[in-house]
């Protein structure tokens, strides 16, 4: 099996020059990071994190349960809650718009404060046959579908890469992606950047299973043509 067969040493025309942006939904979690020159003020938007103490963001935000503690969970209405400044919409908003938003409202009450914003539901689901399927977690500004597939150790012998495909949710519905993966035009598809939420799924090749069913089929008649021959030769 190779990848982008149809791929030689020239420019590739058409090709994304970047990831699509990604707008914040409901129930998007978002790591808000808002520091002042106060300590206090730091203490405020962080409970986690003590007056004499300031613990990184690896143990704040390193697990997903620990995501889930500490980041600011977009609620039905579209908007989070921040301690003092109140009620804040992100939705329908990139990462660099929700930050200035925050920022905005933020600076009506702390005039020093800074905030950085990122969202830290940004997973992709890998199944089918690939070598290690699972959840991944992308703390990157894109990935792509060869970046995923590389994140689950690649695909199995067993995998049809003619027929791959991408499920996503978007604000109007679910879509569906069938991808190619030995042409180079998946490059150019919107699937080729893959979207949090989304879900990549590797079909299993039917002519492999047909011919492994059938060499296994045949393993299986030959072990029985071999014992009855041996147990008409005991007999005699």
């Amino acid at each position: 099996m190779k990848y982008l067969q149809d791929v030689y040493d020239e420019v590739q025309k058409g090709t994304p020059v970047q990831a699509p942006e990604y707008l914040i939904r409901v129930d998007d979690n978002l790591y808000i990071n808002i520091q002042s020159m106060n300590m206090e003020v730091n203490q405020l938007f962080s409970p986690s994190k003590s007056l004499n103490y300031s613990a990184g963001t690896q143990s704040d935000f390193g697990q997903v349960s620990s995501q889930y503690l500490n980041g600011y969970l977009v609620n039905k209405k579209g908007v989070i809650v921040l301690p003092v400044v109140g009620e804040v919409s992100v939705v329908g908003l990139t990462e660099e718009a929700a930050r200035d938003a925050i920022q905005k409202r933020v600076a009506e009450y702390f005039k020093d404060a800074s905030v950085n914003v990122k969202i830290l539901t940004y997973k992709i689901t890998v199944l089918g046959q690939v070598r290690t399927p699972g959840v991944y977690f992308n703390y990157n500004k894109s990935i792509t579908i060869l970046e995923a597939l590389g994140w689950a150790n690649g695909t199995t012998d067993y995998a049809n890469i003619n027929k791959v495909l991408v499920l996503r949710t978007t604000a109007t519905g679910n879509k569906s992606y069938r991808l190619d993966l030995t042409k180079k035009n998946i490059m150019t598809s919107e699937a080729f950047y893959l979207l949090p939420n989304d879900v990549l799924y590797v079909e299993p090749d039917k002519y492999i299973n047909q011919a492994l069913n059938t060499s296994l089929f045949s393993m299986t008649l030959a072990a029985i043509s071999t014992t009855i021959l041996i147990l008409s030769y005991i007999n005699k």
